[in-house]
């Protein structure tokens, strides 16, 4: 049942951002207790989201590594209260947010130079890891992995928003 409902909000907050592509992505942030919220890029800190409630965001338009929060997306699968004032909008720093890879029967997937399968691999993996979500197009996720060391290209079915629970 909570398999069942889990996919049932993802699939409503994707839907959520209908003006662009979305991406359901987790909150990551190794800096404090917290991740910063902000109402522009840069801009002035409005809320916080605690670093401990496995929160998960639906975020959308990403911006020199800054993405928009979609309204009403702000969930906390542990029962946690979500905090974002609605109808109002929210920006999360991409060093703040993170996907998990969904190759659970140690697929080898491959992080492309381009945003298509025939771009050049730059890094491939057969382990699932975890990714900062820098930019996204016509299916594709710009990724970078936690450590820094690798950038590219991945298609987003293979991309996991979810930190409790893997999403099969």
């Amino acid at each position: 049942m909570k398999k069942l409902f889990l996919i049932f909000l993802l699939v409503i907050l994707s839907m959520a951002s209908a003006k662009a592509q979305s991406l359901v992505v987790f909150i990551h942030d190794g800096d404090g207790p917290y991740s910063n919220v902000r109402n522009a890029p840069n801009g002035k800190i409005v809320d916080r989201i605690p670093t401990d409630q496995n929160a998960m965001l639906d975020v959308y338009d990403p911006v020199n590594g800054w993405w928009e929060i979609a309204d009403g997306s702000y969930y906390v699968p542990d029962g946690g209260m979500p905090r974002l004032t609605p109808a109002k909008k929210h920006y999360i720093h991409s060093s703040c947010i993170a996907v998990s890879t969904r190759n659970y029967g140690g697929q080898r997937l491959s992080l492309r130079k381009t945003p298509s399968a025939k771009g050049a691999a730059v890094y491939s993996f057969s382990q699932e890891i975890l990714l900062r979500p820098l930019d996204i197009t016509n299916g594709w996720v710009k990724v970078k992995t936690l450590d820094g060391k690798h950038t590219g290209w991945i298609q987003d079915e293979w991309l996991c928003g979810n930190s409790v629970t893997n999403c099969n």
